[in-house]
């Protein structure tokens, strides 16, 4: 049976562990973690976490009573991967010099936040349990908050800082109302009314381009492009993540401009043997063509499961519609299904003001997904009336690996 190192500890590198346990993997499993800590859950570290009614143990994924046979490597930095040659070994590269090696290598790395720029004197992100504890310790009760940036992420540390005391909190994005791109005008309206609702001001089409810092180096605001300066006591910026590949320069994955692995339907990179999942990944439907996790918890779940099915020769899982939630002044919204853009929204129930929309977006004719404000019932019948799609059949078999590169396919 094949070793399998996977390169990450997030939601896909432990549930892709898990899954091949679960399917009855008996070779060496061993599992590479950035952090310090055991896997955990990220989506609550701006809202529950945060808040301070979740502990880091409420967010473990490992089980404590029937914990995962791995070995656990924490605090690794990988720093390079040396593929086999002639069915010898990939070899993982560690920053002490040391490597480790295995048939076949999972990349689940995931994303880092995306910086403002080189130098954010004070400004705190929100992407690991460290950054969530840094941002619980200021003093937000009275503070002026500045958060830059107008996706889930943004939206949620502002609702959260409001329910921690904060004097005024002010979104500063790029775009003239909340997540309109990606989710149209009825559940960007709808968000808007909301935050204003609990006094947070929405300040549209204002691209930030540095924090500022006090004396005492701490942050002082944030220097928007037109000019203007948005004083506070405390900078959040969430623009975003970008995929944590860099470690892989100079090997044979492919990877597209944006940094993502390239992979096939079953999660194989242009490497045998080398796979891929999770936000770090772009794989390809053959239905849908190219597409990058969108960071989904969905999503990260099916590519764990397919890809440990295809390393022990098991039947591909089918997988589900993408889902993703968000809980913002005590509104839970719930997206299910793909948008890629340009998708037509209709409002079959609810309304702006009532923070209750429920939507179904459609492509060419096709019901593709929906959104729902306060709507589980709704959104769990069509998430369960949605008929799960298969994954293609591996190209080769799973013990060998893919024996062609994407260019070639």
């Amino acid at each position: 049976m094949s070793d399998v190192v996977v390169v990450g500890a997030g939601l896909a590198g432990f549930h892709t562990a898990a899954a091949l346990r679960r399917l009855g993997h008996q070779g060496g499993l061993t599992v590479l973690g950035a952090e310090e800590h055991a896997p955990y859950d990220r989506p609550p570290l701006s809202k529950a976490f945060l808040g301070g009614s979740l502990t880091a143990a409420d967010l473990a994924l490992d089980d404590p009573d029937a914990p995962l046979d791995v070995v656990w490597e924490r605090g690794v930095r990988v720093v390079g991967l040396q593929a086999g040659a002639a069915g010898a070994p990939h070899r993982v590269l560690l920053a002490d010099g040391t490597d480790r090696r295995a048939e076949h290598v999972v990349v689940a790395t995931g994303a880092d936040a995306v910086r403002l720029g080189d130098h954010m004197p004070g400004a705190h992100v929100l992407r690991t349990i460290e950054d969530a504890e840094r941002l619980r310790a200021e003093r937000l009760a009275g503070a002026r908050v500045v958060v830059v940036g107008d996706g889930f992420v943004a939206l949620e540390a502002a609702s959260t800082v409001v329910e921690l005391g904060a004097a005024s909190v002010v979104v500063a994005g790029p775009e003239e109302r909340p997540l309109e791109r990606r989710y149209g005008p009825e559940l960007a309206a709808s968000l808007l009314a909301l935050h204003a609702r609990r006094g947070v001001v929405c300040r549209g089409g204002a691209r930030a381009v540095a924090v500022t810092s006090g004396a005492d180096g701490r942050a002082a605001g944030v220097m928007l492009a037109d000019g203007t300066h948005l004083d506070a006591d405390v900078v959040v910026v969430g623009i975003g993540a970008r995929p944590a590949t860099a470690w892989l320069a100079g090997s044979a994955v492919v990877r597209d401009a944006t940094g993502h692995v390239d992979c096939d339907a079953r999660g194989a990179t242009s490497v045998p043997g080398v796979w891929a999942v999770g936000d770090c990944a772009r794989w390809n439907d053959e239905v849908r063509g190219p597409m990058r996790c969108a960071g989904h918890w969905q999503d990260a779940l099916d590519h764990a499961a397919t890809v440990a099915a295809a390393l022990v020769g098991a039947p591909a899982p089918a997988v589900t519609e993408p889902y993703c939630w968000s809980e913002q002044h005590g509104v839970m919204v719930q997206v299910a299904g793909h948008l890629a853009g340009g998708e037509r929204a209709t409002v079959l129930d609810g309304s702006v003001d009532g923070a209750d929309l429920l939507l179904r977006y459609d492509r060419d004719g096709e019901e593709v997904a929906v959104l729902g404000m306060n709507r589980p019932r709704e959104v769990t019948r069509w998430r369960r009336s949605r008929r799960p799609r298969p994954v293609p059949t591996p190209l080769v078999a799973a013990e060998s690996g893919p024996t062609r590169s994407l260019e070639d396919a």
